[in-house]
């Protein structure tokens, strides 16, 4: 079978599983810890610009993979080998465990040099390269 746009098939695709909740409850956590600080500090920009600076890059790839997730699972609730093959790249959870430091560092060298050192768009481009390479693991491996 090719590689296809995710879709219907016979693989299930279940969200009522413990790495799905696992990552919603690691993406409330963060939501949090905002709602947190904003509550008892409510005036400290610095504070907050530090929050976003270090959870930041968490952040956007907890909500991508929630979303990614979520949409795959719900538009075919039994899917093909391609929509698999994002479910599993997201909940095993290896990818998100490279990546989110790979761009994190990417990101802070580069807001650190104050743009001199460009790192942030090479980090993004290796932690895509991670997703296709395990996105295949499991395409071939179903």
């Amino acid at each position: 079978m090719g590689l296809a746009a995710p879709g219907p098939g016979a693989i299930p695709l279940p969200l009522d599983i413990a790495p799905f909740y696992f990552l919603v409850a690691s993406l409330a956590l963060f939501v949090v810890m905002l709602l947190v600080l904003r509550a008892y500090y409510p005036n400290r920009k610095r504070g907050f610009e530090g929050y976003l600076e270090a959870a930041g890059v968490s952040l956007a790839f907890l909500v991508f993979a929630v979303i990614l997730v979520v949409a795959v699972a719900m538009h075919d609730p039994y899917g093909n080998q391609t929509a698999y093959a994002c479910y599993e790249t997201i909940l095993t959870g290896y990818w998100l465990a490279f990546a989110i430091p790979v761009v994190t560092v990417g990101s802070s060298v580069q807001a650190r040099s104050r743009g001199s050192i460009h790192w942030l768009l090479p980090s993004i481009l290796v932690a895509v390269a991670m997703f296709f390479a395990l996105f295949a693991y499991y395409f071939a491996g179903y």
